[in-house]
């Protein structure tokens, strides 16, 4: 068993080799730890890439493993033996890849009127924050999708947050309709009365502006609350 540990990739039989068996096979075969290992390239002068990907899996056990994984942080990943700044690089920068597709493919089913398609658009990209940001996205006469941008990060209120900021860009891309989106870290999108009084107080600016609030959805752990859905707008 001890020496079988100690084998190294080319040492393998073919069938345990995630590139030969992505050859033969496809990528769908693969396990979550012959894909990592994939990426990984290389182990440790004691351990294969497949070791290396089993022991970093492991590491983040849980019901998102692999998320968890590509969420981390370069410093946190490489407190990990064997898992150097390189790697840890490719990590995080396949883990955006993977977001940005999703992003775009989420981007061509995104109505506006469909408050799960605009949470699914943002759901990726927000779910897994550390802080609190909010976010505008824009839409023209015909409901159709321009652009978004970032309008904060840290704590969503009144004080921090204004109309102003938000029509600003809202008349930049000529948007006659926008959606506000924020996360809640904790992964509970209920709304908060600051959540609430703010939304309102931007659908009360918008009107002025001829520019409608169509929404404001709040991001949790693969949950979202529609204010327009639940009547609070």
């Amino acid at each position: 068993m001890e020496k079988r540990k100690n084998l190294k990739m080319q040492q393998l039989p073919v069938s345990e080799r995630p590139y030969e068996k992505c050859l033969e096979q496809g990528p769908a075969a693969l396990s979550g730890a012959e894909l990592l290992a994939v990426l990984l390239k290389c182990g440790t002068r004691d351990e294969s890439a497949s070791q290396l990907a089993a022991r970093l899996l492991a590491a983040y056990s849980g019901p998102h493993t692999l998320a968890d994984i590509f969420d981390a942080g370069i410093d946190e990943l490489t407190e990990i033996k064997g898992i150097g700044r390189v790697k840890a690089i490719t990590l995080q920068c396949v883990g955006e890849l993977s977001r940005r597709i999703s992003s775009e493919k989420a981007k061509n089913r995104i109505q506006m009127t469909t408050p799960a398609s605009v949470a699914g658009f943002f759901m990726e990209r927000m779910r897994r924050l550390t802080q609190e940001e909010i976010r505008a996205a824009f839409f023209d006469t015909k409901s159709n999708f321009i652009r978004d941008c970032l309008i904060s990060k840290g704590t969503v209120n009144a004080s921090v947050v204004t109309p102003r900021e938000i029509f600003i860009e809202a008349l930049r891309y000529k948007a006659v309709y926008v959606i506000l989106l924020h996360n809640h870290p904790s992964g509970d999108p209920s709304p908060s009365p600051e959540d609430i009084r703010l939304t309102r107080q931007i659908a009360e600016a918008g009107e002025m502006l001829q520019i409608t609030l169509a929404d404001h959805i709040i991001i949790g752990d693969g949950r979202f609350f529609s204010m327009r859905e639940k009547h609070v707008i």
